[in-house]
């Protein structure tokens, strides 16, 4: 999994290799914007634009938000995705309310609203940008509203599981990680291979669910260094902005990750272990294998289509069925990986190896994806 490690100093961004999530809202404001040392991602402030004001009526505009984060795509580089202006669905935001020494407006509408506002901004900084890296986010509270905010993306034409991530939110604040495990669980069951971004989720919920995600960040190091004397030789207040007690805090969660890896949801542990590599499990991992393959080889046509070929992005959104602003999400995540790496790490992902009969089926498929007319583009 990986850690996308929070800060609220956008200074940083030119001090470390290391993913960082940095908000909008913290960069907005700058006239000269750092160089990137390494990828990021963006994380829009929606959850502080509705606690203050109920509503993104103060906040940019969909493109004035695009605008931004053309710009620092461009200025910064570094830029791996950036969460669109959606709408958390925690009763408090909705409803209102204090928690501690904040307090929330409450926007006054229904969770299935928040859904309907997460997913049409989504759809709107597409087609406004189809060449910046949006995520959809899955917003909801209880474990049946995500899987209807799973239908509200596909009525719309959304693919959530050939994006490169999607955003899970409102989990981050469970203080029974439990729920939020069962609700991530839930999400993959119905969507296998999709490859979720947990939005702030606390290191004891990692152990739960953690082998689930594709990234998460966090933050919480932040509020954690304000509890705590200062390290050694620091001359600060508190360490509550320091970048060595953010990073000496990182190397412990990347340390528990590992120990996270392999473990399973407690209560799916005995039922997993029963099924693991019978006929059926053996036919879902291929099954799953194939398509992901699939989306690659895909993927990789258009990319090449686009660049060698010299088809239009709306003439390849009309031959392949998909939309111009997927066409572009598609031209604008290059992989970083060769294809053939690519199609390996599948392999190991879904463990088609594990069964001779699986083992041929998936030679089959790759035999396919790396022949030479697909591995070398045409001139």
């Amino acid at each position: 999994m990986r850690f996308f490690l929070g800060t609220h100093q956008p200074n940083w961004l030119a001090l470390t290799t290391a993913p960082l999530f940095v908000s909008d809202r913290r960069l907005r404001g700058r006239r000269s914007l750092p160089d990137a040392r390494g990828s990021w991602a963006l994380d829009s402030g929606g959850f502080t634009e509705l606690q203050q004001y109920g509503s993104w009526d103060h906040g940019p505009s969909p493109r004035q938000y695009g605008d931004r984060v053309r710009r620092y795509r461009d200025e910064i580089g570094g830029l791996v995705w950036a969460a669109p202006q959606d709408w958390m669905c925690e009763p408090i935001v909705i409803s209102g309310g204090t928690a501690g020494p904040v307090t929330f407006a409450g926007t006054g509408l229904s969770v299935a609203e928040h859904q309907r506002r997460t997913v049409v901004n989504f759809l709107e900084l597409r087609h406004i940008a189809p060449d910046l890296p949006f995520v959809p986010v899955l917003q909801g509270y209880t474990l049946p509203e995500y899987l209807t905010c799973i239908d509200r993306y596909h009525d719309a034409g959304v693919d959530l599981a050939a994006e490169p991530t999607v955003g899970i939110g409102s989990v981050c604040r469970r203080e029974a990680t439990t729920e939020a495990a069962e609700i991530i669980h839930a999400v993959c069951d119905r969507l296998p291979g999709i490859r979720l971004h947990g939005f702030g989720i606390k290191t004891s919920g990692l152990g739960a669910y953690g082998s689930l995600l594709a990234s998460s960040d966090s933050m919480a190091w932040s509020a954690a260094a304000r509890r705590s004397p200062r390290l050694p030789g620091c001359t600060h207040t508190t360490c509550a902005n320091c970048p060595k007690w953010a990073f000496r805090w990182r190397e412990r969660v990347l340390a528990s990750l590992g120990g996270h890896a392999t473990r399973t949801h407690p209560k799916k542990r005995a039922q997993v272990s029963r099924k693991l590599d019978t006929p059926h499990d053996i036919r879902l991992r291929l099954s799953a294998f194939r398509d992901e393959a699939a989306r690659i080889e895909r993927d990789t046509t258009i990319r090449w289509a686009h660049r060698d070929g010299d088809l239009s992005v709306r003439a390849i959104a009309a031959r392949t069925g998909l939309s111009p602003a997927r066409i572009g999400q598609i031209l604008a995540d290059t992989p970083t990986q060769p294809l053939r790496e690519q199609v390996h790490a599948l392999r190991t992902r879904w463990e088609v190896d594990v069964d001779p009969a699986s083992r041929a089926a998936a030679d089959h498929i790759v035999a396919h994806l790396t022949t030479d007319d697909l591995m070398t583009p045409t001139s």
